[in-house]
């Protein structure tokens, strides 16, 4: 690029600020994430750059030449007394706005997006396709539909824990290094489970080891999108992460309803799992690179220049450890900053160590835990769903393996649509918000706006499944309603994670990791009690009181949008 002398000599970098963007509002693929961030960026600083010269030449167009040299190269010297002494000064803010907000390139964009979508879709599926085996597996354990059911709630509430362990380091200690250990844990512990002999009581712990194997990929997944998208693309790059979460509802049963078809062959469902966390502990192995930007800033390779680099540019940026932009097996290990100056570390600032009361503030704060107890309530409606629907299917319906399986397909599309056309509407409707509002900083809480939408549906949805189920109406009936539920939460999901994103960046692990907690613990007290209710209560009423339940996220949601509080991020 032409402007590369100018980066070299030019290093006083910064977080790109939301306003100051580029021309471009949205991108229509994933490629484009953050390019026009890169390039435009450093367009407009040499363009700036070039300006000043132009004004101190022509500034005064009636003086004499010698006195516009005079005063051309007093500027100039005092410019390199400015840069001489940047190590003590901080930078202007007209140069901190113009910065890129990521510098990894398109390529590492597309690698780092692919790999975590991957990764993002392991573990829903490991939960989810254990549940159309649900009767299958109680027949071979020997135990009733409770006690089985109960491993789902297990794996529900470690699956709800696991994420503030995972969320407190990813913030602070790295996340490739958390994805290898997690992803390695996953692997022994399905291979355990497809090898160890038939015992229930084998079968709950090993469950509780997957779930808080695989309870890393939301919080560490949120976290590295966070890491290299600008708040401007957060929704849509949200929805292109959660692409591999919501095809996890849809891919396992599949899967399971394959595996299960010809036989009792349940033990392959844990082997499928083990092959597929293999080849994603290979990929994170070999291509991943890391993101964190308390450690790598925002990946320019200036930051951990070499020796003679260092010299040659008489930069005090390029202290440090050099960044890895090997090919394969970069940054291996635990990671330390790559720059130890005092610029990088104000503008990249490793955030505290979080702990029980750093989670506790962020559960008291009014946003954090009304946006996640409300995404719990909807989360608790669709796993209600998911376990009684492959029960009543069997039962009531009298589906096979494979076709239960199949039936799962419907609502897991509708899951995708939902975060998917929710996570570029919200960034559509923040891009016009900015547009006829240029000199204001957008709410965050606009974004919640869209959820009052999804919220209907959803209530919709779980009380139209209900009665459809205890009128027994036809099977197309029970996938309408079935996906106006999975599509409604999906879409709240999506804009809730994306505004918690927004509201604490660099807590962005924790705070996805806080609202996990909520929603799995929601759906661990759902799997487990459903059935227990729908016999007694019936199944209409008993889902018409979980639709009712989700009108508090209504209010909750209304509260936000109405009192537009205002919090600061600066005590996490």
């Amino acid at each position: 690029m032409g402007s590369e002398p100018f980066q070299k000599k030019n290093l006083g970098l910064q977080i790109n600020s939301q306003e100051s963007g580029t021309t471009r509002s949205t991108f229509h693929s994933l490629e484009d994430l953050g390019d026009d961030v890169i390039n435009e960026s450093w367009d407009r600083v040499n363009q700036k750059r070039a300006n000043t010269d132009h004004d101190v030449f022509h500034e005064h167009p009636d003086s004499s030449p010698s006195l516009s040299a005079q005063k051309a190269k007093t500027k100039e010297e005092e410019v390199a007394v400015k840069s001489s002494n940047s190590q003590s000064r901080d930078p202007s803010p007209d140069t901190q706005a113009h910065i890129p907000y990521t510098y990894f390139s398109k390529d590492q964009r597309l690698i780092i997006f692919g790999i975590i979508i991957f990764i993002g879709f392991l573990g829903p599926m490991s939960g989810n396709i254990y549940i159309p085996a649900l009767p299958l597996l109680q027949r071979e354990y020997g135990v009733s539909a409770t006690t089985i059911n109960a491993t789902v709630s297990v794996f529900m509430a470690v699956f709800s824990v696991g994420p503030l362990f995972w969320g407190s380091l990813a913030d602070f200690g790295g996340r490739k290094f958390l994805y290898m250990v997690s992803l390695s844990l996953m692997l022994i512990v399905n291979i355990l489970l497809a090898a160890v002999p038939v015992n229930i009581a084998a079968l709950f712990v090993l469950r509780i080891f997957q779930a808080f194997a695989s309870s890393s990929v939301i919080s560490l997944g949120a976290g590295t999108v966070t890491d290299v998208v600008p708040p401007k693309h957060r929704g849509k790059a949200i929805a292109y992460f959660m692409m591999g979460p919501n095809m996890g509802p849809i891919i396992a049963p599949i899967v399971a309803g394959l595996i299960l078809m010809k036989g009792n062959y349940w033990r392959w469902l844990f082997g499928f799992t083990s092959i597929m966390t293999g080849i994603a502990l290979i990929l994170v192995t070999a291509l991943l690179p890391e993101t964190l930007r308390c450690i790598v800033g925002n990946g320019d390779p200036k930051w951990g220049g070499k020796k003679d680099e260092r010299e040659n540019n008489e930069s005090p940026f390029f202290e440090g450890n050099k960044i890895s932009h090997r090919r394969l097996f970069p940054d291996i290990g635990i990671r330390k900053p790559v720059n130890n100056d005092a610029f990088f570390q104000e503008n990249f600032p490793k955030p505290p160590k979080a702990g029980l009361t750093l989670y506790w503030k962020m559960i008291k704060c009014p946003p954090i835990i009304i946006t996640s107890v409300s995404t719990a309530l909807l989360f608790s409606s669709y796993y209600a769903f998911s376990v009684t629907f492959s029960y009543y299917l069997e039962h009531d319906y009298r589906f096979t393996m494979l076709e239960i399986g199949a039936a799962y397909v419907c609502p897991g599309v509708a899951m995708l649509l939902g975060s998917q056309s929710g996570g570029h509407l919200s960034d559509y409707l923040r891009s016009r918000w900015i547009k006829s509002h240029p000199k204001k900083k957008f709410p965050a809480e606009f974004r919640l706006l869209l959820n009052l939408i999804g919220i209907l549906l959803t209530i919709c949805g779980t009380i139209g499944y209900g009665w459809a189920i205890f009128f027994h109406y036809h099977f197309v009936v029970l996938l309408v309603f079935s996906a106006l539920t999975a599509f409604g939460m999906t879409w709240c999901s999506n804009t809730s994670m994306t505004y918690l994103t927004e509201l604490l960046p660099k807590r962005a692990a924790g705070t996805v990791a806080v609202s996990s907690f909520f929603r799995n613990v929601g759906a661990a007290i759902s799997s487990v009690i459903i059935l227990q209710l729908c016999n007694a209560m019936g199944i209409g009423w008993c889902f018409t009181g979980l639709g009712l339940c989700s009108s508090i996220s209504l209010i909750g949601i209304l509260y936000l949008l109405i009192f537009q509080r205002k919090y600061t991020a600066k005590e996490f």
